[in-house]
């Protein structure tokens, strides 16, 4: 009987979830796998023995609570910058020139430290990529006689070795266009191009990355090795001829020297730098961390509408499959009790369960002096519903029809038995096998 059950309940999810992503509500840690087992385990020992029926509409209505459940939970969390809490704390940075130093802001700060953080920053020189340009030779001449050659490349401790024919035929831009070509394609960390200056061209390349490592003279070096195949095309193409050598960043952070291979790089874990020119001598770049409120709107809009399409689910409205009258009192009761008095942020509810938003209101508690108290009732909401779905998750069979058969023995000495809910709503996550 059980393993019909469960290869039942795999099938079914097989069919409707296998192709989901995986969420972030879905990367468990071992602290968190273990509180999912107790919580199982602390279910069974004090509920009463169900009647469970063996038949599909029950599984797949447990598959589809459970589903709906973990989508809302991961949505929720989505919106946050934080692991276990969805915060409305949403912060960015600023610079007082974005055309030459861009900034994004990735650490996480209390409100009322924002305008504490940030630096001056002057950049002096930015980092660059090692070039080799090679001669400029006629485009419709040819130096090099047919035959099969090859090229080395020495790159990150690497060598790459190229080989290449060149045809009776070939002029110097078809040579030069298929060596192009050929070092694209291979993805090695060098790129290749060609510059033209009238009726003569050359071949250029560039690492793909910038600056210098401690102890490094070059990004590549091209040159060619003692083999069987022939050589003189280094030479004649100037391959190995270097046109502009690579260079760190150099810039200072409050007056502080600074260096980094390249231009874009983090400052104290809470700064995504990109330095894009150089600054003027004396006249620093300021940045700075800003309440971000266009974000900090879209998170409470995003997360009435992730709540609202749950309701809307729990009626049928959405998804036949997926109706629990039971479910859906007790998600718009978390609603009436964190939102029932918060109509001067704009938010109300309506008479069927669901939250509607006055987008002015909103934007006028969201730029107020003191909107981190305005909307700490979306805080405590948004929790909320984590909690709840977390509670979904663990027991989903809470909101399908059963029977009671026997309640627990009153003396408390009932035993564990996690696998009994496991076996029918411990169901196995997409992605996870």
């Amino acid at each position: 009987m059980a393993g019909i059950s469960l290869n039942g309940a795999y099938n079914h999810f097989i069919q409707d979830y296998v192709s989901k992503d995986v969420t972030h509500a879905d990367a468990h840690r071992k602290d968190e796998l273990r509180d999912v087992y107790k919580s199982i385990a602390r279910i069974n020992k004090n509920s009463p023995l169900y009647l469970l029926t063996n038949d599909t509409a029950s599984r797949n209505e447990a598959i589809d609570i459970k589903e709906k459940a973990r989508q809302l939970q991961g949505s929720i969390k989505r919106l946050s910058d934080y692991e276990d809490k969805s915060s409305l704390s949403h912060s960015s940075a600023f610079t007082t020139d974005e055309s030459k130093v861009g900034a994004s802001y990735i650490g996480k700060t209390p409100e009322q430290d924002i305008g504490n953080i940030g630096f001056d920053i002057e950049v002096t020189q930015l980092a660059t990529s090692q070039v080799n340009r090679g001669r400029f030779l006629p485009k419709e001449s040819s130096g090099l006689p047919a035959d099969n050659y090859a090229f080395d490349v020495r790159i990150d401790g690497q060598e790459y070795e190229f080989q290449f024919s060149i045809y009776s035929n070939d002029k110097n831009i078809d040579v030069q266009q298929k060596l192009e070509k050929l070092i694209n394609k291979a993805g090695v960390g060098i790129t290749a191009g060609i510059v033209e200056d009238g009726a003569r061209s050359a071949l250029e390349i560039s690492s793909n990355h910038t600056g210098l490592k401690a102890g490094e003279v070059s990004q590549f070096e091209i040159y060619e090795a003692s083999g069987s195949l022939a050589q003189g095309a280094v030479e004649y193409l100037g391959l190995d001829k270097v046109a502009a050598p690579a260079s760190n960043a150099h810039f200072t952070l409050n007056g502080e020297d600074r260096a980094a291979v390249s231009n874009h790089f983090t400052v104290g874990g809470k700064f995504d730098i990109n330095l894009n020119a150089t600054t003027d001598i004396g006249n620093p770049i300021y940045v700075g961390v800003k309440k971000d409120n266009e974000a900090l709107i879209n998170h409470v809009s995003s997360l009435v509408d992730n709540y609202n399409g749950f309701v809307g689910d729990a009626a049928g409205i959405n998804d036949d499959k997926f109706k629990s009258s039971k479910l859906r009192s007790e998600i718009i009761g978390i609603a009436q009790q964190y939102l029932a008095h918060a109509e001067d942020i704009g938010i109300s509810l309506e008479a069927t369960g669901t939250i509607a938003i006055d987008n002015e209101m909103l934007r006028q508690a969201v730029s107020g002096s003191d909107s981190t108290a305005a909307l700490e009732p979306i805080n405590k909401f948004a929790d909320a519903l984590i909690d709840k779905t977390k509670e979904i998750s663990v027991d989903p069979m809470k909101y399908v029809e059963r029977p009671v058969v026997n309640y627990r023995n009153p003396d408390n000495r009932d035993y564990s038995s996690p696998y009994v809910t496991s076996e029918y709503s411990g169901m196995m996550f997409n992605n996870y096998c």
